[in-house]
């Protein structure tokens, strides 16, 4: 394992850790289809805009191709992730039936190919598509894949070429352009071992019950709709060669070029030489039909590996390149044609290449991962019925089971509806905001996960959004201030709106000294002042015991709490975004109802049983605990957790009515008499906020609000980064589209 001279370098200026982290970037097409695997008759998602405005999820070559790409990561889990994200996303736009093949071999196609619909983007597009339709064989423009993108680290080009190379190459350019066409040359001598290792399409169609069972009909060159193989003897010569062939119409543009390996820049192909060697496109992996997202993480890891290895490793004499890669051809030919359920002819240079892998790994010390990674793969070789296109070639109906993969995986994205992912460290708004995001081609980088601080980009345009809706359209002062509850109250008050009094506490002594104050009162708000969620009402005093210990146990979970009077009315949360009222919630508190036969332990059980019930903001309907609070009230019933409750009869387990204490949300948006709406706008307007999640106390609804009575909303509170989740599951009523209609404020509507 004889090190060239860029090897040697790397590891004398210890290097070796930049070599592993390449960028990365993917790309994979998927078709819609139907139940019976016959390719969706629909148009492209309306939800998922134009090509133009969309460069993550864009139609392909057919009306019914969806193509994924997703910006380039460093990290593969990270990567991984995105591209989950982009496929719910993507899946949850789909429409009724419609599901994902996935596999690389076509889906059922009508019999006359000729009327397969193609992608109409725009005139230009299309007028292209139908140029491809008419040169090549549409069966094969029709077959899927993904291709894996990869860029070498930036600074190992910078040290290598500033510390040594700057002597031997004439310019940084050539240098860079060297290092990437020898990995260029590796990958096209080791794209037979790739075929050998993920190849997963044994027929070029899926309804095709005769022909042989190969490794890959898709890679294979029978299944390939362009047989133009490149030159990588040199850049100058990949691009004359490519060139030539678009000059002769052997293809229609350097874009059909169907090769293993692309070279990429940032400019045309004829500028190649002098821009220089961007990236690589890897083109040749089948879908991985065992993954909803078609791409096992294996793979790109082994690419990755390999262009590792291959920036070390010395390059091919220039005089020995067209031999070699001619030999590579044929040998990736023998491999593909071979019955995926046997040996192959290979296995021995196989697994000779997966040990001087996993020497080079061991030798400069890359991640244990690889290593792993390799003891895998090993056993792909040792026992060939393990390889996925085995698994596909030994199924007794492959139609049955890509459909009921298909099947599987659409379903799985509505088991957990408000989660997206890959996105699952977010909290649920921000979840929500990014699968909207995804889905208008905004690009999503997560700033920080634990502080769920998220960067959408857009047409080359930036907002930082904290909190799922925490923006720089609000004031960055009159934020933080409202993060404190009393604070909040205060800014209210100065605004002219009704709020409730109250006073804030330091100490459970303090609060426990003026109980019989709040005795005389009729009843008691508890409330943390800071930005948590703890919150109690008595409109009926308790008896002091209970109340010492309500008391005692909020101030071991915040600092201070704000006592507040109470407001007899129902609570209803406006969210406002871009300055308007957008929709609505009213929150009932945490309660179970009686059927004349249940306990209380079973309605309760029945109710946190629920598809979107569960730990408090975490699932979009907190689940009904049973703490001090809620037995207190079951007592004040005079019921027990064995107790039936009689058919249509409430009972109310807390008084207060908040996201994380059970309560019910319903939307009212609809319901909503205008007058409020109204009063709502022009306070945010005042304070000069767009986004904002407003607390209202509303006895009637339905009724005008009107000068004279100011007690008919009283203003509990004001949040300049609201919770979007609860607006888009309610328990009852209309869900409401808020996370678009913030990305709207955020960029404006451009689709």
């Amino acid at each position: 394992m004889e090190l060239d001279a860029v090897g040697k370098a790397i590891v004398q200026y210890q290097l070796v850790p930049l070599v592993h982290q390449a960028n990365l970037g993917l790309e994979v097409t998927m078709h819609r289809v139907d139940s019976h695997g016959c390719l969706a008759a629909t148009r492209h998602p309306h939800a998922l805009g134009s090509a133009q405005q969309n460069q993550q999820l864009r139609p392909g070559f057919s009306a019914s191709a969806l193509k994924f790409s997703t910006p380039v990561r460093r990290d593969i889990p990270a990567l991984m992730a995105y591209l989950n994200g982009l496929n719910t996303a993507a899946r949850r736009t789909l429409g009724e039936g419609e599901q994902l093949w996935p596999l690389s071999s076509t889906p059922v196609l009508p019999t006359d190919l000729a009327t397969i619909p193609l992608a109409d983007v725009d005139q230009i597009g299309y007028q292209r598509r139908r140029d491809l339709a008419r040169k090549y064989d549409i069966q094969k423009l029709m077959t899927t894949g993904s291709h894996v993108n990869l860029s070498l680290n930036e600074t190992l080009f910078t040290r290598l070429y500033t510390e040594t190379f700057h002597q031997q190459y004439h310019s940084y350019v050539d240098f860079r352009n060297a290092v990437y066409l020898k990995v260029a040359q590796g990958l096209v001598r080791m794209n037979w071992l790739i075929q050998y290792l993920f190849g997963a399409s044994p027929s070029l169609a899926i309804t095709d019950t005769t022909s042989r069972h190969q490794r890959s009909s898709v890679q294979h060159p029978d299944g390939r709709y362009s047989q133009v193989t490149g030159d990588y003897t040199s850049i100058d010569r990949y691009v004359a060669k490519l060139t030539a062939t678009v000059r002769d119409k052997q293809l229609l543009s350097v874009s059909d070029f169907d090769g293993p390996v692309r070279f990429r820049s940032n400019g045309q192909l004829a500028t190649m030489t002098r821009q220089g060697v961007y990236y690589l496109e890897y083109r040749g992996l089948d879908l991985d039909p065992t993954s909803p997202v078609g791409v096992d993480a294996n793979a790109v890891a082994f690419l990755r590996l390999l262009a590792s290895y291959f920036v070390m490793m010395p390059a091919l004499p220039v005089e020995m390149v067209p031999q070699v890669n001619i030999q590579a051809d044929q040998l990736t030919q023998q491999v593909l044609a071979e019955n995926p359920t046997t040996a192959s002819v290979q296995a021995v240079p196989a697994a000779q290449v997966l040990e001087a892998l996993a020497d080079f790994v061991k030798a400069y010390n890359l991640p244990n991962e690889d290593a792993v990674l390799l003891k895998q793969l090993k056993k792909r070789v040792t026992d060939p019925k393990t390889t996925l296109s085995a698994q596909i070639a030994m199924q007794a109906d492959p139609l049955a089971w890509a459909l009921k993969q298909a099947t599987r995986y659409q379903n799985a994205i509505n088991e957990r509806p408000f989660e997206l992912a890959g996105f699952t460290t977010l909290d649920l708004s921000s979840q929500q905001l990014v699968q909207q995001a995804l889905t208008r081609g905004v690009r999503v980088d997560i700033v920080d996960a634990p502080a769920n601080i998220l960067r959408l980009t857009k047409l080359g345009r930036s907002q930082l959004v904290v909190n799922g809706s925490g923006t720089d359209l609000n004031p960055q002062a009159l934020t933080t201030v409202l993060t404190n509850k009393a604070a909040a109250k205060q800014v209210l008050a100065e605004h002219g709106v009704q709020v409730p009094a109250s006073q804030t506490y330091h100490t459970a002594n303090q609060l426990i000294a003026d109980y019989d104050r709040y005795v005389q009162a009729g009843g008691i708000v508890l409330k943390a002042a800071d930005e948590s969620h703890k919150v109690v009402v008595f409109r009926i005093m308790p008896e002091r015991e209970l109340f010492e210990q309500v008391a005692r146990q909020l101030f071991e979970q915040t600092p201070a709490v704000m006592a507040e009077e109470v407001v007899v009315a129902s609570s209803y949360r406006f969210l406002v975004i871009d300055g308007r009222v957008q929709a609505i919630v009213e929150r009932i508190p945490a309660n179970i109802v009686g059927d004349g036969r249940s306990t209380v332990k079973a309605l309760l059980d029945r109710k946190n049983g629920r598809a979107l019930r569960g730990t408090a903001f975490k699932w979009p309907q907190s689940a009904l605990q049973l703490g001090t609070v809620e037995r207190y009230r079951l007592d004040s019933y005079h019921l027990t957790l064995d107790s039936v409750v009689s058919r249509g009869t409430q009972i109310l387990l807390r008084e207060d009515a908040t996201f994380g204490n059970g309560a019910d949300v319903l939307d009212a948006t609809d319901d909503m008499h205008q007058s409020y709406v109204q009063a709502v706008e022009k306070l945010v307007a005042d304070l000069h906020l767009s986004i904002a999640g407003v607390d209202v106390m509303i006895p009637n609804l339905y009724a005008e609000l009107v000068p004279e009575h100011p007690e008919m909303a009283v203003y509990l509170g004001i949040h300049a980064a609201p919770y979007l989740y609860p607006h888009l599951f309610p328990m009852f009523g209309t869900a409401q589209p808020v996370a678009g209609q913030l990305l709207d404020a955020l960029f404006g509507n451009e689709d």
